[in-house]
């Protein structure tokens, strides 16, 4: 989504955005509040946004009157901005009935109840990212001590400052190894009822991921995000149209979601081989090249070009170092019994002529 683009009807309407007032400690209240931070040419449509709806009256923690009709807005909308011509009309106006009061409603509530959170003299929490480069790893310790560990061509954002009391959120896009620290005075049976203080949480694609404390793996590129659990007990919620999903996983537990194939599934697995890489290796078992030629391009941004289909179908069982290239494309070169050349980023995979 182009929020850059975003009109002050765009914010109004968008669903996250309500998420984000009326929970200004959700997934979304942290991504907009670090995302409004870091556009301040959006100030302006959000200032807007609030002169209108403070317009309607004051702010209250109830719905608006369903007395507020659209033809209001719009003359509202002229007397704020001074304006002789109406502007474009909300595009609200295009949905019928209860949808479209409902709708906007809560909205207007978000709107007002986010400028009282960050408006004038307050800024929004700050946001810490720790970002990695190609082939390049990074261990991160987190305010609460939980140890992070993150791969090649991966960012980990979280809130700057954290509290005994403060929620447990991180956003991952790329891959980490997870080993987190426990919180809990006592057992937790359910983990999502868990206090946000208590839980700790990993916003990737499309997953949030909720444990309490334990160690796992999480892989969130090109569309496609897996999850394998090395202990304890995780759960892995996903939204589904008006539901959501989720999944309870156990040790040895891979789940896994893509935009080709949204709906959760799980196998089993064996957990090292996914967090190999944290001791700079790369464990391969029965995995066939195309699965080696894609962690190339994502982990460490090359070009590959396989000249016969069928290498890709071979398959490599075992462990190649992962930390230096001049060392892991000899190594599968040796391991497939092929050719493997370098030129800059790009890598050519070659069947050799006998």
């Amino acid at each position: 989504m182009d929020f850059i683009r975003y009109a002050v009807d765009d914010f109004v309407l968008d669903e996250s955005f309500q998420e984000f007032v009326a929970d200004a400690d959700s997934e979304a209240g942290i991504f907009w509040q670090a995302w409004l931070k870091e556009h301040p040419q959006q100030q302006e449509a959000a200032r807007e946004a609030y002169a209108l709806v403070k317009g309607l009256g004051p702010a209250q923690h109830n719905l608006v009157p369903a007395g507020v009709k659209q033809q209001e807005l719009i003359r509202l909308r002229k007397r704020l901005q001074h304006a002789p011509v109406a502007r474009p009309r909300l595009r609200s106006q295009r949905r019928a009935g209860l949808l479209w009061l409902s709708t906007l409603m809560l909205a207007l509530l978000a709107v007002v109840g986010w400028w009282q959170w960050v408006g004038p003299g307050k800024e929004a929490a700050t946001m810490v990212r720790y970002t990695t480069a190609n082939g390049q790893r990074r261990t991160v310790v987190l305010p609460d001590n939980s140890v992070v560990t993150l791969n090649a061509n991966s960012t980990l954002t979280t809130t700057g400052q954290w509290t005994a009391s403060t929620p447990r959120e991180v956003w991952l896009t790329g891959e980490a190894y997870f080993q987190v620290t426990h919180r809990a005075a006592q057992p937790v049976s359910n983990i999502q009822a868990a206090p946000a203080h208590v839980k700790f949480v990993v916003h990737a694609g499309e997953l949030a991921v909720s444990v309490v404390g334990t160690q796992f793996d999480v892989n969130s590129r090109a569309g496609a995000t897996k999850v394998v659990l090395r202990s304890g007990k995780v759960i892995v919620d996903r939204k589904a149209g008006l539901t959501r999903e989720n999944m309870a996983m156990q040790p040895g537990d891979l789940v896994e979601t893509s935009t080709a194939r949204p709906a959760l599934t799980r196998r089993r697995v064996k957990p090292d081989l996914y967090s190999a890489w944290t001791q700079d290796q790369l464990r391969f078992q029965d995995t066939p090249v195309r699965e080696i030629v894609q962690l190339l391009r994502r982990s460490y941004h090359l070009q590959v070009e396989v000249s016969d289909p069928a290498i890709l179908n071979q398959e490599i069982t075992g462990d190649v170092p992962a930390n230096s290239l001049d060392v892991l494309l000899p190594a599968l070169a040796k391991a497939l019994d092929i050719q493997v050349t370098r030129t800059g980023n790009v890598v050519r995979f070659r069947s050799i002529t006998r």
